[in-house]
């Protein structure tokens, strides 16, 4: 029945969080094989930590 429904998610991520989340996330990315994600990971946390 909702096959043509797509759902879109988004999280807000305090400043403070982001640097754990982004470590944790890429992490999990690499060990799943999916280094793409892991280097977005990388490159938001290079962005918003400086």
């Amino acid at each position: 029945m909702h096959k043509f429904v797509k759902t879109v998610t988004w999280q807000r991520v305090t400043a403070e969080a982001l640097p754990r989340l982004a470590a944790v996330t890429a992490h999990i990315s690499r060990v799943e094989g999916m280094e793409g994600h892991a280097r977005t990971a990388d490159i938001r946390l290079e962005k918003f930590v400086r």
